[in-house]
């Protein structure tokens, strides 16, 4: 079998839909093969064409049957860059996939992590761990699990926080096994201890390495333990695997972050404490060492809606912060508190909060019980000396009831002025309390 053949510019390859594309250029070079880019004969739309070192692999007959049933199959979600056409194989040649070429607004994910590359607003950055976080319940409710999920597979638009996942070519059906345990660092200690094979709940641990180092700038596990000269593989067992610990464990703080080595470990005490609690409990001893206790896509996706809510300006120097609900919030050398907030139902089993205080804003999400819409703006709080009001920006009517029974109604466009125990009914199976500090 010819192990590689690299492509030449002009070159015609044929489909397995019976069209041709033509190669134009190169786009990249890794482990697995080379990315070119190619025109489709038929439409002269341009693609990617992921092209295969086949001689990496022990079974290539069985690697291309994989990718033919995803693609069969179909995408998850928009976020995945999934393969479109294989090519036409033989056993005695190479083989490859086309997928959609990547918008040149988007940037790779380590640009983030060196601060090459810094999103535009606090908006942004919470809409693409969102975005992650969507991208996978779909991909688990899909039946398929990722297997090697690492800061590699991600590139984010920094304006608006949308977000593509590209490498898909390793996405297995759950139960089954690609063969690749993972990139170092990002991988599950079950699967570097080697109790473990990749599946949906390995997958989860990666997604809340990744969330964290999109939020903190550091990774988790790397503190004063790991301050080592080279992490060997001998290293990388024991501090990934064996004797992993989170830099911020509440009950043991030997491998805290090192001042001057880990200069973005500061971020954490910026976050809420819902932020802080979600990754304790996911970087606990019980996750680390047993594999449990780790958060469902669907608690992070309630988490980070209440931190997209928790956006506010400070009031005292007027600096975008994470406002917290009901406890005092370090904004520089000050701390602030909201007056009071607004409560909706429980999400699974995760609290839904809105600090009270001038400009902060409720979507979609908060008002529909069913919508998972954390772009659509449905209302924004608004503030006059020595009062707060909440402006319906939905096309719906509210029901407001006050304390001693008398209900309101609040159509679109109307300001409905905040008083303790006032209740707010949306509609749509939806309501929420106010509740005063």
């Amino acid at each position: 079998m010819a192990e590689f053949t690299r492509l030449n510019k002009f070159q015609q390859i044929s489909l397995t839909d019976g069209s041709t594309a033509t190669v134009t250029d190169k786009l990249g070079e890794g482990g697995q093969g080379i990315v070119y880019r190619v025109k489709l004969d038929a439409t002269g739309e341009e693609k990617a064409l992921k092209w295969y070192f086949v001689g990496n692999f022990k079974e290539p007959r069985k690697f291309y049957n994989h990718l033919e049933e995803n693609i069969k199959v179909g995408s998850p979600s928009a976020a995945f860059v999934w393969p479109e056409q294989l090519t036409v194989w033989n056993d005695d040649t190479p083989f490859g996939y086309t997928m959609p070429i990547m918008p040149k607004v988007y940037e790779s994910f380590p640009k983030f992590l060196n601060a090459r590359v810094r999103f535009k607003s606090e908006e942004a950055l919470v809409n693409a761990a969102l975005n992650m976080v969507l991208a996978f319940k779909a991909l688990h409710n899909k039946g398929y699990n990722y297997q090697d999920l690492n800061d590699g597979n991600f590139t984010i638009d920094p304006n608006t926080g949308k977000v593509l996942i590209c490498d898909n070519d390793n996405v297995m059906g759950h139960g089954q096994y690609s063969g690749i345990l993972g990139k170092a660092r990002y991988m599950a200690p079950e699967v570097v201890r080697g109790d473990s094979q990749p599946d949906k709940i390995t997958d989860r641990y990666s997604l809340a390495v990744i969330l964290f180092m999109l939020f903190i700038g550091e990774h988790p596990l790397e503190g004063k333990k790991t301050n080592v000269p080279a992490l060997t593989n001998k290293y990388d067992k024991r501090f990934f695997g064996e004797e992993p610990l989170f830099i911020f464990d509440k009950n043991d703080n030997s491998n805290a972050p090192v001042p001057g080595l880990h200069r973005n470990a500061h971020l954490w005490k910026f976050f809420p404490s819902f932020v802080k609690d979600a990754f304790q409990q996911s970087f606990s001893q019980e996750s680390l060492l047993k594999g449990r206790g780790r958060l469902l896509e669907q608690d992070w996706f309630n988490i980070l809606m209440r931190l997209k809510s928790s956006i506010v300006k400070c009031p005292k120097c007027g600096d975008k912060i994470f406002m917290e609900s009901d406890i005092e919030t370090i904004c520089g050398n000050h701390k602030v508190k909201p007056v009071g907030y607004l409560q909706f139902p429980k999400r699974s089993n995760q609290a839904v909060t809105v600090p009270i205080v001038g400009g902060a804003v409720l979507y979609n999400y908060h008002v529909d019980n069913s919508s998972e819409d954390f772009a659509t703006i449905a209302a924004v709080i608004k503030e006059k000396p020595g009062k707060f009001g909440l402006e319906n920006k939905t096309n719906r009517r509210w029901l407001v009831t006050s304390p001693n029974g008398k209900t309101t109604p609040k159509n679109p466009g109307e300001v409905l002025v905040l008083g303790a125990d006032f209740k707010i009914d949306f509609g749509n199976n939806n309501s929420a309390q106010v509740i005063v500090n």
